[in-house]
Formats: C-alpha cells, structure tokens, sequence
C-alpha cells in the first residue's frame, strides 16, 4: 500500500516536471502483507512459563507448595503441614498412621530386614550404611536377580537377613541371624544371608588441582541359609530414602512426565530419560494399562500404596491385601513352616486394610521443608545460592532434575474413607474424597521421575574372605564389584546401570536429620560433592561442567544443593 503511493507520487512528480505526455507511468500492483501469526508463549511439561537460570521464582522457597514445613532440625521430614494440624479428623489421621509406621507389627517375620517402618526410615529420613562390616544391615536392603531380571528361585528378589527370632522387641537384634545351610533342612528357621559392604578408596582430582577421595563400595555376601544363589545372580544394596514429598510426587499428572521423556536424545544434549511404566498391584486381572513408576530406586513402583504395602511384604514379612503373601518362597520349607504359626492365616492378613489406609495417608502428607538461604521479608536469596543456582542450571543438571511440576488432583485412597472406626469402601465407579493439601501444588522437587543410564558395569565372583578363589563351602562368599554406580540388576522397566532420578528437596538436611546418613542408593557418598563426583552415564557432561567450574564456583553449587 505504501509503496504503490509512493509510486504514484513519483509519477507526478515526473510530469510536473515536463516529462513526456506520451509516457504513461506504470503502477506495480499493491502489495498484500500476510497477516503475522502470533507467536504462542514457550510453556514447560506443566503449561507454565520455563525457569531460567538467572530469576528464581518468588516462591521457590515453598519446596512443597502447602505442605512445606519450617523445620530445619533432626524433626525436619517428621512435621505435618498447616491444614493436616488445623483439621481434627485429618490431623488424627496422620497421628494414627504416625503411630503405625513406627510400631512393628505383632506379625512381623517369619524372616524380615527390618521390624517397622521406622526401622528403615529414621526419623523419617535416611536409613544409613552400617559403621563396620561385623554389623547387620537394618536400614538398608539388598535386592536380588539374575541376568535376566528374575528373582532367584529360592531366595525371591530380596534378602532378608534376620528371622523373627532375632528381634526382641520388633527393633532389637538378638538372635536369628543367617547360618551356611542352617535352614536347608527345613526346620531350623534362620536368616536368608549376612549381606554387608567394604570400601576401595579412589583418589583424584580436578582440573584445577584440588584433590578429592571417593569410596567405591564391594558387596560381599555371607552365610546362606538355604544353599547357593542362581549361577548368574547379582545384589543391588539400598539405602532407605527419606519418606516425605511422595503423596506430591504421585500426584504429578501422568501426562506432564511423559512430556519429559526424550528416549532417543532428540535435543541431542546426552540425555534421554525413560519412563518406567509398570503394573497397578491392585489390577488383579492384569487388564488395565500400565501406570509410571515413581517409587522405589528404579521406579518400579507406581503409587504410594503400592510402595507402603511392598515395604511392608518384602522387608517386614507382614502380609496386605495389595501384597497377600509372606516373603518365603516355596523351596525354603522352614520359612514357610513359621509361616503356619502365625496368627493369621488363610485369606486374613497381617495387616488390616484400615491400619495400611492409615499408614499410606501419613506417608503421603508428610511436610516438605521449606529451601533455606530465602529471607521471606525481604523476598531475596543470599548471593551464594543465586549463584549456585544458575550453575546448575548452566551444567544441565536440570536435564534430569526438573526443578518444578504442579500437581492435579491428588484423589483418596483407592481402599476407602478413613474414619474413626475403620473404612468406608467406595462404591463401583466412585471415588474417595481427594487430598486438598496435596492437589494443585506448584512444587520443586528437583526430579523428572524418569530412568536415566548412569553407565558403569558389574562382576560377581566368589571368594574367601582372604581373596582366594573358591566356588563352594562356609567361607566361601559371593563377591561383587562394580565400576561406576551400576548394580547390574534388572528390574522392571529398568536395566542393571539405569536410575530413577531422586528427588532433591531436603537434601541439605539429610545428615541433620540423621548425621550418619550418606547419599546415594548404596550409601557410598560421604557428602553431596561425592555424590555428585559418582554422576556419570547421561550425567558425565553435566559433572565435568561440575569440575571444570572454579573452586568457588563449585562451592557456590553446592551451597545451593544444600539449600533445598
């Protein structure tokens, strides 16, 4: 339009001029301009606006949107949120699951890793690596498969070390312990096996010169009750996670996670998430789709309830509707001989559908604390954790922790209304009442709930405890040793060197809740700068950004990393 005026113009500028009457000017046609398009704003997996890593959202600090706690002590991952302690019949709730995940069952056994919840998650945190190798392990387990991912045929896909005799009071180790083919009889009921964990030093350092010390762990594995594992058998040692945040975590969309899933690395920057979908437990005709796992180490579980009533099968020996059966198998006769003399039998189990309600509702609204270095008058963070912050996010450690998700409805309980004097079971195609506390959240959890390949490889030999080759007899132990963080165990969806991402809210508290706590899932990380240094597979780039940083700059990282 513009440019045909402008033509028009200059032609009778022309002919004012005294240019040639016979001339007539030519007029280019008028130009059409498109219409523009508008550009959609950029929004991430959960339809809002990315994070950056120069501005730190206003409330970033509220790790767990209205379930953040402002606790900092040993009670920090204890603590109820505002609106369980200002409901009545909810803060009952949770006292009573309270009361539950720290007492044993009075069926507990017939063999066990551990005699309550709380055995495992101490002060609902982290369990921790025995101080010594002579002691049992109660607060950490060792998983169990072949090179194929299936459980060993006579000893499950779990260790459980103690029998019921070995607990006096349902914590205290007394007996019980595991004995070379002292239940292979069948009637002498002993441990399945004496797990236990040394350490290789590793030493190295950065680029810049500042040394550093790495524990890599051995696993060795002693005194089997009931006779020799499969020939290709491999152990993946676990330490209990802290037990807060879950109730948020299962209630992220399914939908918003599978957005982050990048299996074949299409942004091409080395990391290519996985979900782990895997089967709903309570699908007992094994018709219904498969759901994502969020739970466990590998992700292998895809609910609160379906981690509750695992926990409560396989390391306590205590039998739920969602997992009826107790950990024997059927080639260790004197395991299941106990079993017959215990209270319940038949179709009761050990534990009551109100009780396992009540547990899996305290588990799920557990507080989340809230970030330190925030000063909430002011609305600023200290300079130290503004800068670690953009670090992180400049190393693509966000590439798998994905600091933010907002949750939808967090509904109830699929095994009914808790009330005072039990269960009230929904009717068909009706739900129980959702969780307000746990439904639309923004939180900051730090994790994409996906598989991620950490690299690595394993080798299981046996051994004497003098290093000499052996394949049979009491001293002769199965040993493995691994390169990097691979266990070598397949489980679910997930292979012997892949990992679910671990949420990293409360991280900095860790060791102030429990102070012999370490990190990672065995346990061999001393401190959060070795639990970094063990990051490699789809991590590598991510740590060596982590190690080329200066020494100040790695410090100003890990200030940050402690801060959630």
């Amino acid at each position: 339009m513009y440019k045909s005026a402008l033509i028009f113009i200059l032609a009778a500028s022309l002919i004012a001029c005294g240019g040639s009457s016979e001339k007539t000017a030519e007029v280019e046609p008028p130009v059409t301009i498109p219409p523009v398009t508008p550009v959609e704003p950029r929004v991430d997996h959960s339809g809002l606006t990315p994070l950056t890593s120069d501005v730190i959202e206003k409330n970033e600090y509220l790790s767990g949107g209205d379930t953040t706690v402002f606790v900092s002590n040993e009670n920090a991952f204890s603590r109820k949120p505002a609106a369980i302690v200002d409901d009545f019949q909810l803060d009952g709730h949770f006292t009573s699951g309270d009361h539950l995940f720290r007492t044993p069952d009075n069926n507990i056994g017939p063999i066990l890793s551990t005699g309550s919840c709380q055995g495992c998650h101490l002060n609902d945190g982290r369990g921790v690596v025995p101080a010594s190798p002579a002691i049992a392990m109660s607060s950490m387990l060792v998983k169990l498969a072949d090179s194929k991912g299936n459980a060993d045929p006579i000893y499950g896909d779990q260790i459980q070390p103690f029998s019921v005799h070995g607990f006096m009071d349902g914590n205290t180790l007394a007996a019980g312990f595991s004995k070379h083919d002292g239940s292979v009889s069948g009637t002498e009921l002993y441990g399945e096996a004496f797990p236990f964990i040394v350490f290789e030093t590793i030493t190295g350092e950065y680029p810049d010169g500042t040394a550093y010390e790495l524990r890599n762990p051995v696993y060795k594995i002693k005194d089997l009750s009931y006779g020799a594992f499969v020939d290709d058998i491999h152990f993946s040692a676990r330490v209990a996670p802290q037990a807060f945040g879950v109730g948020l975590l299962g209630a992220i969309p399914q939908e918003n996670l599978l957005k982050l899933v990048d299996e074949n690395d299409s942004d091409n920057d080395g990391i290519s998430g996985r979900a782990s979908m895997v089967s709903n437990a309570l699908d007992k005709t094994g018709t219904e789709d498969k759901l994502i796992g969020r739970f466990a180490y590998k992700a292998q579980n895809p609910t609160v309830l379906q981690q509750v009533s695992g926990a409560y099968g396989g390391d306590m020996g205590v039998s739920t509707s969602v997992f009826s059966g107790e950990p024997c198998t059927d080639k260790q006769l004197a395991c299941l001989l106990a079993a017959e003399q215990e209270a319940n039998l038949g179709t009761d189990t050990d534990l009551s559908d109100h009780s396992l309600a009540l547990v899996e509702f305290y588990n799920r609204v557990l507080g989340v604390p809230a970030r330190r270095g925030f000063d909430s008058e002011n609305e600023t963070w200290t300079d130290e954790v503004q800068a670690g912050r953009s670090l992180f996010f400049e190393a693509n450690c966000t590439g798998c922790h994905t600091p933010r998700h907002v949750t939808g409805e967090a509904k109830g309980s699929v095994l009914g209304e808790i009330t005072l004097a039990g269960l009230i079971k929904p009717e068909s195609g009706e739900t129980t009442e959702a969780i307000a506390v746990l439904s639309d959240q923004t939180i900051y959890p730090y994790t994409d709930l996906l598989l991620h390949d950490m690299g690595g490889s394993c080798a299981v030999t046996r051994e004497t405890s003098a290093g000499l080759s052996c394949s049979s007899g009491a001293e002769c132990m199965y040993v493995q040793r691994c390169d990097g963080l691979a266990d070598g165990v397949i489980q679910g969806d997930a292979s012997g060197t892949e990992w679910k991402t671990p949420a990293l809210w409360g991280l900095g508290l860790v060791q102030t809740v429990n102070k012999d706590s370490s990190f990672l899932h065995d346990g061999r990380a001393r401190t959060i700068e070795e639990a970094v240094l063990w990051h490699d597979g789809e991590a590598k780039a991510s740590k060596e950004t982590f190690m080329n940083y200066s020494k100040a700059e790695r410090e100003q990282l890990l200030a940050f990393l402690k801060s959630l």
